[in-house]
Parts: C-alpha cells; structure tokens; sequence
C-alpha cells in the first residue's frame, strides 16, 4: 500500500459553532422553500427537518417552536435580499440611488421561481387573518423593512435630493406597498404583467414626485 503524500493534509474539523449555523442555514432555506409551495399554516417542524436532510426533530431542537423558526425565517428572508442588493449595487450612495436600486432589484432578480418573495407573501397573507398566531413578527418585520427605506428617504432630503416636504415613512410604505402588490399581481397571472414596464414607472414616479423642482412634485 502506498504511503500518504505528505503534502496531503486533512481539511480542518469544523467547530461546533459552525456546523450549528450549517445546520440553521439549511433548515431555513428548506423552511423557505415549503412556505414558497404550500404556505405556513400546513406546515410542521419535522417536515423543515426532513426537507433539509436531518432528522424530524432538528428544526424543533434549534428554534424551540414555530413560532421561533418563523421570527428566524423572517429575518432569514429579509437578510437574503439585502444581501441580493449589495452584491447588485454595491456602489449606490445612500439616499435616492439606494431607494431606485432597491426597487431594481425587487422587481428585477433572476430567480425564476420568486421563492423569497412567494415565501414573503405567503406569510403575509396568513398573518392578517383573524386569530393569527404570526401576524406580531410579520408586523415587526415590516416595520423594519420601512424603517430602512424611510432612512433612505431621510438621507435624500438631507442632501437636497429629495424635497422636504416628503413625508419619509410614507413614501417607504408607498413604494413597499406597490412592489408587493405588484408581485402578488404578478405571481398570479405572470402573461398579464410586464414587471420591467412597471419598474421604470415606478423609478419614474420617484422622480417625479420626490426630486425637488420635478413637475409632479405638487
């Protein structure tokens, strides 16, 4: 038998650590997927476990409950598309580039199947109905999501980008409000919507009624 090549060595152990986030990170991206194809309410712990190559009770033992992996997947929602944003337009100053570049990307990614924003829109859904047992972290996550575009709104006005009579958090929730309601319209009639169509009308309304001076900012 042939000695080891002694410039061979072991690829290092992992720590326990980070076989954990491995194991979290799959577990989401499979809890991901099953609300994409089949919502939240039908869907049970054991089943995220097998649909991500453990065992039935794994996802049970890292999120405790649900409700732990929902408020985990909602942040696991939110993180991967920011993540889609700063790897498609890292160099976007904050204000006015990063609100047009956020609407790009919603509304321009290549992800044929829309998992994130299926999986987003499922959740919400569900979470407005009566009785729901998910509709406080969605509510939180929401918030968040506007927060982070009315920051950008801010940063437009303090640099004379944007007028100052816009009203931050209102125009985040505008803009959030017509790129989900056009992507419900869209997943469910896919023939019937031209999302790039839309997308340069809705750059087209930032300038129009939020840049100084613009025709239709009255």
């Amino acid at each position: 038998m042939d000695s080891a090549d002694p410039n061979l060595q072991a690829a290092p152990r992992r720590t326990q650590t980070e076989r954990r986030a491995e194991a979290e990170q799959r577990l989401l991206l499979a809890a991901r997927k099953i609300v994409a194809r089949k919502g939240w309410v039908g869907m049970t712990l054991a089943e995220v476990g097998e649909e991500a190559g453990y065992s039935r009770g794994l996802a049970a033992h890292h999120f405790g409950s649900k409700a732990g992996l929902l408020r985990a997947l909602a942040g696991f929602v939110n993180t991967s598309f920011v993540a889609m944003v700063d790897a498609e337009v890292p160099q976007r100053r904050p204000g006015m580039d990063v609100l047009k570049g956020f609407i790009s990307v919603y509304l321009g990614r290549s992800d044929s199947d829309w998992t994130n924003t299926r999986a987003l829109l499922a959740l919400m859904a569900e979470a407005v109905t009566e009785d729901s047992e998910t509709v406080q972290v969605l509510a939180e996550y929401n918030r968040s999501v506007q927060d982070y575009l009315a920051r950008q709104v801010r940063t437009g006005i303090a640099n004379g980008e944007i007028r100052p009579g816009v009203d931050p958090l209102a125009t985040a929730a505008l803009i959030l409000g017509a790129m989900r309601g056009m992507m419900l319209q869209y997943l469910l009639d896919p023939p019937a919507v031209d999302l790039s169509v839309f997308q340069q009308q809705l750059l087209g309304f930032l300038d129009s009624a939020l840049v100084p001076g613009a025709q239709g900012a009255a």
